[in-house]
């Protein structure tokens, strides 16, 4: 007992007498446990939020769940017509849809959660299936008119009427005899009421009891024979008409109008009618369309592979729905959402996140054990005199270790639960909002513990006595060839493994479950491999160095050399840490330019030029008038001709013919990545010699076997005619254009006089000027069409780099580069403390034989520029290895946006910036070294000298 009470006093006056070591290892563990804390549940809230705004940014459409029947509620399925002599003359009763709407809220509340919760109130309206013929007025220089009718219970609470009133039920056509015609009642029924948006309305040219005619023919059952006209009794303002209601409601807000060449503006819209008038109307031909409004608002990431299963297995179940107790002919709901399509995303974005964060977090891990292993070892030389001093005394190794371990142990728990709580409040500061997992506080306990199990270690009772690391015997421990060689081993298993596995995408059935080992370990491996390489090698540098720098006649730079030969400063230990800092921020440099870089790439290649204008047809005339707008350079209609044959000697493929204005898409593609090098063969600028055939690029899909550049033999059948053509190029994808389809692309103006074959082109690619204003452009683009699309590549691609997940991404390369270079500061500092001494004695020696103080500082710098070195030439290769076995094995389409795989891309800038930012560390580091370290006067130096 009494033992035991004088190594508590002598660990309390170590503490008070020589804390610094001690501390540092304190603030190892503040910092391992405040990162532990903080980290994990910042990954899930962002994976959280990017399930959030991903939901948002969809249209109601893309993430409702949704349901069609082919019926009315409470009404015989499609087809079943009414028979004329039951109809009678009256007014129809307005039929009880409460039951059902019931009905559908207990499919919602028998659903298990998560889904259940994301799932809001059901909403549904009853629609024609086919559309009602109405004639055109002349003002609205429509040369069709079309109408769906339908009826929403709940359109008065989403639209605010401005004109007349809502439509009533009006009276049927009158039927007498019961072998009469459906199409012709005894009395045609009096006009039916309608309301319509005034976006309608205008573009129609209606007005509030107007009365219109409808037409016989196609479209509605028998509707003008037997309701020869409508009337406009209400005209109501939708407000916002992209909100999610309207677009569930397609057509209600505006009409669509379509430009058909041949027969002018053709236009489609949404009348609606009183419930009780749907039935009549359409004779039973209608579709109710059903749709839960979707929210994703507190849902975790956790939630989404549960989701994600569930609305699978929803999909799979009909639902039997009636309308009411007695309603013998349920309507049959089988519920579908797109939103699995965003959820299947959202895990393959997992999957590529978690594995890049797991890539990023263990080398500052390794790094982490490696401070703390000099940090323990610095504690252990600060108390070898004393250490030495109780073994002496009769103190066991044992003991001597529980001393040293309940240091650490007093120290590291403390500083832990500072860090943890830190974490805690910083995360709650910046919206952390994820819950705290057992995991996570065991981790934090991990890294309280982990100060106590170095300094045990680092506690050899068999090496308290100072020895010339120069003069000692070389370890020829068996122990540490093994481990070296187990270390290289499983860096080459691991590499191959992934390299062989091949690119597993995210989005499968095992996608979200966590990170792959795999992963997470290969880098690692590697780092340490290479690492151990080049710790064995650097004896023989050294020693070749200090060789080579023998003859000079200045001493520091020989003696440094030999220093480094002799006696390493904290031996193999830095070069781990130093190395690890440099792979770190080297990863994250090329990571972050090779995910940033794919997205700008992907919205590139989806855009095609600078803008790209969609919607109405861009006809001659109209690509004139974009061209002259001030900024635009040139002016590419893009023109589907529809499919065709690519018939050669050993297939024919079906393949999709596109057309171009092949001079203008050359300037408008000039600059953009992944545009076609043959285009100007394409325009005929290339020198080919006019063999009569038409110059084409093709895309893989649509050249067959032996199909090449330059192939001869081949002929385009299209529906117009056939024409030879010249294979310009294969090439992997065309910009601007639908990708991995079967393309063929020609000149517009070549194929017309070839075949006859002439396309009215939907889209145009527009290329800008160097000093063009975007804004200004896209502006006068959508004036002069009103109804177009125009997309901006900068802006797509800032759209996808503005996702949680991409700022995360941003936020952990950053993170991860701050922490190494923490981590490589410390590992500097404990370097040279740990030779301070040696290095004092050393100097106090030759500063008495005239050594000047100028000339001594490059001694330290010898002791840790040799490391710099090695970690900054293997870094810089882990540089490159590693993110190449990380987008060998991770797929990271779901953060870029492509189709395929982006290649890794190494920015100079960024690298140098990583480079001069571990020199300046380094740096920084020795001054704040050498301002700790002991400055004892040279005789004292010299005394202490003497009793060694």
């Amino acid at each position: 007992m009494g033992a035991l009470s004088g190594l508590g006093l002598l660990a309390r006056r170590q503490l008070r007498t020589s804390w610094g070591a001690t501390a540092a290892l304190g603030v190892v563990a503040f910092l391992a446990a405040g990162v532990l804390s903080t980290a994990p549940r910042a990954v899930a809230t962002m994976h959280a939020d990017q399930v959030v705004y991903e939901t948002a940014t969809a249209s109601g459409p893309a993430r409702d769940v949704i349901s069609v029947a082919g019926s009315i509620p409470g009404q015989a399925p499609t087809g079943g017509f009414y028979d004329p002599g039951s109809i009678g003359s009256g007014v129809p009763e307005e039929p009880d849809w409460t039951p059902f709407v019931e009905n559908l809220d207990a499919v919602r509340a028998e659903t298990p959660d998560p889904l259940r919760s994301v799932m809001g109130a059901p909403l549904f309206h009853v629609t024609s299936t086919e559309p009602a013929y109405t004639a055109p007025e002349r003002s609205s220089d429509l040369a069709e008119a079309k109408v769906f009718l339908r009826t929403a219970p709940d359109l008065a609470e989403h639209a605010e009427l401005v004109e007349g009133r809502w439509p009533t039920a009006t009276a049927g056509p009158v039927f007498v005899g019961d072998e009469q015609s459906i199409s012709q009642p005894t009395e045609r029924a009096p006009a039916f009421e309608v309301a319509v948006s005034r976006a309608v309305a205008e573009t129609y040219g209606w007005e509030l009891g107007g009365r219109y005619d409808n037409l016989s023919g196609s479209g509605v059952i028998a509707l003008a024979g037997r309701y020869p006209s409508l009337v406009v009794t209400g005209i109501f303002e939708t407000g916002d008409p992209d909100a999610d209601y309207w677009l569930h409601h397609a057509l209600g807000a505006r009409a669509s109008v379509i430009a058909d060449p041949n027969r002018g503006l053709l236009g489609t819209a949404t009348a609606y009618v009183d419930p009780a008038m749907i039935t009549p109307l359409t004779l039973g031909v209608a579709e109710t369309r059903v749709w839960y409004p979707v929210s994703t608002d507190g849902l975790t990431a956790a939630d989404v592979p549960v989701l994600l299963a569930q609305m699978n297995g929803q999909s799979a179940r009909t639902f039997l729905v009636p309308a009411g107790p007695d309603d013998p002919t349920p309507l049959q709901l089988r519920p579908t959402s797109r939103l699995t399509e965003i959820l299947e995303s959202l895990l393959a974005q997992r999957t590529g996140v978690d594995a890049i964060v797991a890539v990023l977090a263990v080398g500052p891990l390794g790094a982490t054990v490696a401070v703390l292993a000099l940090g323990a070892r610095l504690v252990v030389d600060r108390r070898r005199s004393a250490l030495a001093l109780l073994r002496a005394r009769g103190a066991s190794g044992t003991q001597v270790r529980l001393l040293m371990g309940g240091e650490g142990l007093a120290v590291g728990l403390g500083s832990a639960a500072a860090g943890f709580a830190a974490g805690l409040v910083l995360s709650a500061a910046v919206g952390v909002d994820a819950p705290v997992t057992v995991a996570q506080v065991l981790l934090a306990v991990a890294a309280g513990l982990a100060p106590a199990v170095a300094l045990a270690l680092a506690t050899s009772p068999a090496g308290l006595r100072p020895t010339r690391a120069d003069l000692a015997p070389r370890s020829r421990s068996r122990v540490r060839w093994v481990l070296e060689v187990l270390v290289v081993a499983g860096a080459a298993l691991a590499a191959w493994l992934l390299l062989s596995r091949g690119v597993v995408a995210g989005s499968g059935s095992g996608a979200g479950a966590g990170v792959d080992p795999l992963v997470a370990a290969a880098p690692l491996l590697v780092s340490l491999a290479l690492t151990l390489l080049a710790v064995r090698a650097y004896p023989w540098l050294a020693l070749a160095a200090e060789r080579a720098l023998a003859p000079r006649r200045d001493l520091v730079p020989f003696l440094g050399a030999a220093r480094a030969t002799r006696d390493p400063a904290g031996g193999p230990v830095p070069a781990v840490a130093l190395v690890l800092a440099v792979a770190v921020a080297a990863t994250s440099a090329v990571l972050y330019s090779t995910v940033s870089g794919g997205v700008v790439r992907e919205a590139w290649r989806a855009t095609g030029a600078d803008l790209r204008v969609s919607g109405p047809v861009v006809d001659e005339p109209v690509a004139e008038q974009l061209a002259a707008f001030d900024g635009v350079a040139a002016v590419s209609p893009v023109g589907d001709v529809g499919d065709g044959l690519l018939q050669g000697a050993g297939s024919s493929p079906r393949v999709e013919v596109w057309t171009v204005d092949a001079a203008e898409l050359v300037v408008a593609q000039q600059d953009v990545e992944g545009a076609p090098e043959t285009l100007d063969g394409l325009a005929g600028t290339d020198g080919a010699d006019g063999d009569g055939a038409l110059p084409v690029l093709l895309t893989p899909g649509a050249a067959g076997p032996g199909v090449g550049p330059g192939t001869t033999g081949v002929t385009l059948t299209t529906q117009e005619g056939n024409v030879p053509v010249r294979i310009v190029d294969v090439v992997d994808e065309l910009p601007g254009l639908p990708a991995g389809r079967s393309l063929v692309l020609a000149d517009a103006d070549r194929l017309a006089e070839a075949t006859g074959d002439v396309s009215y082109a939907r889209l145009a690619l527009v290329g800008l000027t160097d000093d063009a204003d975007r804004a200004a452009v896209t502006a006068e683009i959508s004036r002069l069409l009103p109804s177009s699309v125009v997309e901006d590549p900068d802006q797509e691609a800032d759209a996808v780099l503005a996702a949680p997940v991409s700022g995360g991404l941003a936020i952990a390369f950053v993170l991860a580069v701050l922490l190494a270079g923490l981590l490589c500061a410390g590992a500097v500092v404990m370097t040279l403390m740990l030779a301070a001494p040696a290095r004092a004695r050393l100097l106090a020696v030759l500063q008495t034989l005239g050594l000047s103080p100028r000339l001594g500082r490059g001694l330290v710098g010898w002791e840790i520029g040799p490391w710099a070195v090695v970690a900054l030439v293997v870094g810089a290769v882990l540089g490159v290895v590693v993110p190449e076995l990380v987008l060998a094995a991770v797929d990271v389409t779901a953060l870029t946006g492509g189709p395929t795989q982006p290649d890794a891309r190494y920015d100079p800038l960024l690298l140098g910036a990583a480079a001069a930012g571990f020199v300046v560390v380094v740096l920084a580091a020795v001054g704040v070294a050498a301002a700790l370290s002991r400055r004892g006067e040279v005789a004292a130096q010299l005394r202490m000298g003497s009793n060694d």
